[in-house]
């Protein structure tokens, strides 16, 4: 396992168990659930979350000390009403913004969390509302070179 791995699963089932939505590691959906995706967006169900790391976040990666600084986005989507995608976010911010000195359930130490972007991202293709957000982690990631 990689800790990238680590950290987008166990923030996967940190939205779950807070009932955001259904996180299922085989990724089978029904119709009926919020799927929570790790990488991208499935075709299905309509109604889904997909978390990924993107980038570096401000306080960048200590060199010396396990310190580092990553950021997350949590893409949504859902059908028909624009509110629904914002009810979905309002639950995704009320579990991470400000989560702090917490060990997510992969093992992933997590020193700080909290959102840094709200970019509604109007429709897709088949009419369903997107939105993403991204999260600054300040994590504590030990490597190689670290200690």
């Amino acid at each position: 396992m990689s800790w990238t791995r680590d950290l987008l699963t166990g923030f996967a089932v940190l939205l779950a168990d807070a009932g955001v939505a259904t996180w299922n590691p085989s990724g089978a959906y029904s119709d009926a659930q919020t799927a929570i995706t790790i990488g991208g967006l499935p075709a299905k169900p309509d109604t889904a979350l997909a978390l990924a790391v993107y980038g570096v976040g401000q306080a960048g990666d200590d060199v010396e000390q396990t310190d580092s600084a990553v950021q997350m986005q949590v893409r949504m989507r859902a059908m028909t009403d624009p509110r629904v995608v914002d009810d979905i976010a309002d639950g995704v911010f009320d579990t991470i913004h400000g989560l702090a000195n917490y060990t997510l359930s992969t093992g992933v130490f997590v020193l700080l969390a909290r959102r840094t972007l709200i970019a509604p991202l109007g429709r897709d293709a088949t009419g369903r509302w997107e939105r993403a957000d991204s999260f600054d982690l300040s994590v504590d990631r030990p490597s190689t070179h670290r200690t």
